[in-house]
């Protein structure tokens, strides 16, 4: 006897269906690599730390001088150079005012006197009445900052009274070393060694030159 034929079965139901995902309840999420910031507790007291930071040591004078911008290589050189060409060399006194402080410092036998823009003037007017063609050479200078230090050569003829010597009319010569310290853009003080013994001895010399 032939088989029975088979059923076929609808065509809504030959084709299967995929089954749509599904989520699981025992699938663990995934965690954010950081854990955003927690607000504190608002029983924790916040403690804040204050430091204090102390104030900067208060510079000496002298060391503010050397910071100035008045106070450079340069301009110490120059007006170093101004002291010596206009003031000694010219005999322009009036220009004191403009190169050096009104407490100029001038050494002495006994050390600093505060000669001021008046002293110094007169020392000028009194070489340079005592000395004529009085002039000053440098012979070499090295500046630092506000400090100049100079190796200085005087020459001039003697026509008047000098260290107590009456006018020889001779031309006399000596030697010095002078240091300078410069402060806002004017000489504050001026130390001065002078070959003294050595024109003391051309000035006592009895020899009178015509």
């Amino acid at each position: 006897m032939p088989p029975a034929p088979q059923q076929q079965l609808p065509q809504q139901h030959q084709q299967q269906q995929p089954y749509p995902p599904q989520q699981y309840a025992h699938q663990t999420p995934q965690k954010p690599l950081m854990k955003p910031p927690q607000p504190p507790h608002p029983n924790v007291a916040r403690v804040t730390t204050t430091v204090r930071v102390p104030p900067p040591p208060r510079m000496k004078p002298e060391a503010r001088e050397n910071l100035s911008e008045e106070t450079t290589s340069a301009s110490t050189r120059d007006v170093v150079k101004k002291f010596i060409a206009d003031i000694w060399n010219r005999g322009e006194v009036d220009l004191i005012p403009e190169i050096c402080s009104t407490g100029l410092r001038f050494n002495g036998n006994t050390g600093f006197d505060r000669v001021g823009h008046d002293g110094l003037a007169r020392m000028v007017g009194t070489i340079r009445d005592a000395l004529d063609d009085y002039h000053c050479e440098i012979h070499s200078m090295v500046v630092e900052n506000n400090k100049a230090f100079c190796r200085l050569r005087f020459t001039g003829r003697h026509t008047g009274s000098l260290l107590g010597y009456e006018p020889t009319n001779k031309i006399v010569a000596w030697m010095g070393a002078t240091e300078f310290t410069c402060q806002n853009g004017k000489i504050v003080k001026v130390w001065e060694l002078g070959d003294v013994k050595s024109l003391e001895e051309q000035l006592s010399n009895d020899i009178v030159e015509d």
